[in-house]
């Protein structure tokens, strides 16, 4: 049974195992090895199944105005259209945008995940150039690749 839920501290050791096991699909590192520079994030899911950890998304609110979407992780063999835990957690992420009033979100990503590039494309995501970014936009040096997307009510 798959279930989305909040993030607990607890889950943290079983998250970084999930992530090391994703980087090993990809040439460059995936994640920012400066995570002090990380800001806390507003809302932060888990995907379950069978109480293993398979997915995870967050979101971060800035300005009142726009959310940035982070961490956004699915092991490799619960991706795609058979489990669809990528468009469940995406769907969280809308949903919380919603009742806060966001309507623009914001991603960064990199450019090796062509297949992730598909999905936010797919899911109304506009590709933008870095200078098309707010100011207050929290950068991760490893992204190359920006998204926007108006969120809809």
């Amino acid at each position: 049974m798959i279930k989305i839920r909040l993030y607990k501290k607890s889950d943290q050791s079983e998250i970084d195992k999930m992530i090391d096991s994703i980087a090993t699909e990809f040439d460059l590192p995936i994640s920012n090895p400066n995570k002090a520079n990380i800001p806390l994030l507003d809302k932060y899911w888990v995907s379950l199944h069978n109480n293993e950890i398979i997915g995870t998304i967050g979101v971060l609110k800035l300005d009142g105005e726009f959310s940035i979407l982070k961490k956004m992780f699915v092991k490799r063999e619960y991706r795609g259209k058979e489990y669809r835990i990528a468009s469940l957690l995406l769907n969280k992420v809308f949903d919380w945008c919603n009742s806060q009033s966001i309507d623009t979100i914001y991603l960064g990503t990199m450019s090796q995940f062509k297949a992730a590039h598909k999905f936010y494309e797919k899911n109304g995501f506009e590709k933008i150039s870095i200078n098309k970014l707010p100011s207050s936009f929290v950068t991760n040096p490893i992204d190359d690749v920006f998204y926007k997307k108006n969120n809809e009510k």
